[in-house]
């Protein structure tokens, strides 16, 4: 789905729940992401049968906390949050490369 319709469908949500009721439900769904990423960590090395269905959790979770983060966005304002982002995105691609630059000759 292109962004312009996605952003016509969180408004819609805005409108009929509201902004309170969708901020509740993307605090909800970074929990539930958090939840499976802590699940993963833990099964990894001990239970790795486990592995698969946590995987298959992570990525329906990943996806609820994008789609969130679209309409947190949406709410509070693209233009800031696309600045903020290229900012950090600048500051820790500046951090990688002392790291690499640092640790080329060990």
């Amino acid at each position: 789905m292109e962004q312009d319709k996605k952003d016509q469908l969180f408004l819609k949500l805005f409108n009929v729940w509201g902004e309170d009721a969708q901020i509740r439900m993307c605090i909800e769904e970074m929990s539930e992401l958090t939840k499976e990423l802590c699940k993963y960590l833990r099964y990894k090395d001990f239970e790795p049968e486990k592995l698969e269905k946590v995987k298959e959790n992570i990525i329906e979770e990943t996806a609820d906390v994008l789609l969130c983060a679209q309409q947190m966005q949406l709410l509070f304002g693209k233009n800031k949050v696309e600045e903020e982002m290229n900012y950090k995105l600048s500051r820790v691609e500046k951090r990688v490369n002392e790291y690499n630059e640092k640790h080329k000759n060990n």
